[in-house]
């Protein structure tokens, strides 16, 4: 079946208010002065219930730089070669299932060396139990030093702090604590907290308690910060839930990570312009704060990811109409299926797809270490410790 540019619909699968504007139902083609086309689709999303409920600890963001003038032929050839009968390519359906070694082999050679795409894809793996730790750092200690006039963000400071409480909680607060910390702050900063059912005291109850049994220097340090963040916390619940919110859902990881993708390519490839898969997430405000956030405009929770960004435009599209956005898919769900592997779920797709998938992981992603080599370990000891 031939996927040609097929005439398109009116937007993407997306209704309502919130999706009106920026969907691109059109092909997209790569322009000398207008830049290159990036397709994005992610694998492993939870919205922002990022702990215990979550299917899989780890979110990817598949992404490759081409536009549908092009990926039409390479979804038709790959189609071909893989006997793919289904009115797209997706990975769940027809390259992840046990008996679908060959249909993995012929992604792998597209994605590796001399395939196709090589070197025009990439895989953003985010740690969501480290994005937890990130938030936490973020949110209250961080915005607490912007208000003294320090930068700890852009200095690598709030990184580090991060890493550390990441990598060193769990032994200096006992696993147990150290999870309901990450609990908690999840029912502290989510969207289901908008009627302040969990409220400032009942979070940092739990802050205070991993102060007092902290064993480790770094970890009493960064928690006895966070301890003096009350004030931080309430502003947090007036700009997240209050009558004049402005602050965009902040523990939704898909915004700040196709905001990061975006700032990625961009620096890699000059002037870039976005497509992204049709996700609910990313609502017409979602994309217009990213895009303020790309030219320097954006609010304050995004200030450090604008430096360098050359971004054209920021839109949604139907992967039925957009084969560069089948491909996108592709990528995503190989990624799910590595970082799946490396967290201890073994699968023949992880097993057959880690060799080519590993090298495509971005260095720039958000895990807890700047090795995505450690990526191809399976089963790897994690950090934080949940009963499954």
């Amino acid at each position: 079946m031939n996927t040609s540019l097929r005439q398109p619909n009116d937007g993407t699968g997306l209704f309502g208010e919130q999706y009106s504007r920026r969907n691109r139902p059109q092909p997209t083609r790569d322009g000398e002065q207008t830049g290159r086309w990036i397709a994005l689709d992610e694998s492993g999303w939870d919205g922002d219930q990022l702990y215990g409920g979550s299917r899989s600890r780890y979110m990817i963001i598949g992404s490759v730089a081409i536009s549908d003038e092009e990926a039409v032929d390479l979804v038709d050839d790959l189609r071909r070669t893989t006997r793919v009968q289904a009115p797209e390519l997706k990975f769940g359906t027809s390259f992840a299932r046990d008996g679908q070694t060959q249909r993995r082999k012929a992604l792998a050679a597209l994605l590796g060396p001399g395939g196709a795409l090589e070197k025009r894809a990439s895989v953003y793996v985010l740690d969501k139990h480290y994005f937890i730790v990130g938030k936490l750092i973020d949110l209250f200690i961080e915005e607490q030093a912007y208000k003294q006039g320090l930068d700890i963000r852009n200095t690598g400071v709030a990184r580090k702090m991060a890493r550390d409480l990441f990598t060193e909680g769990p032994r200096a607060l006992g696993s147990t604590l150290f999870n309901r910390l990450l609990a908690a702050t999840v029912a502290f900063t989510s969207h289901k907290n908008r009627d302040q059912q969990v409220s400032v005291d009942d979070f940092y109850d739990v802050v205070e308690e991993a102060w007092a049994r902290s064993s480790r220097r770094n970890v009493t340090r960064l928690l006895g910060l966070l301890r003096t963040t009350r004030a931080e916390a309430r502003e947090y619940l007036d700009d997240a839930f209050g009558p004049d919110a402005s602050l965009p859902a902040a523990l939704e990881p898909l915004i700040p990570g196709v905001a990061a993708v975006t700032g990625n390519w961009s620096r890699r490839v000059g002037r870039a312009n976005i497509l992204t898969d049709d996700q609910r997430a990313l609502t017409d405000q979602h994309l217009d704060n990213i895009d303020d956030d790309a030219r320097g405009l954006g609010h304050p929770e995004f200030r450090h990811i604008s430096r360098d960004v050359r971004l054209g435009e920021l839109l949604r599209g139907k992967s039925s109409d957009h084969p560069s956005l089948q491909l996108a898919d592709l990528v995503a769900g190989a990624g799910f299926a590595v970082a799946k592997r490396h967290d201890g779920h073994i699968t023949p797709a992880g097993e057959d797809l880690y060799p080519v998938i590993v090298p495509l992981i971005d260095p720039a992603g958000m895990l807890p270490h700047d090795e995505p080599n450690r990526v191809a370990q399976a089963g790897a000891p994690a950090a934080v410790s949940q009963s499954r």
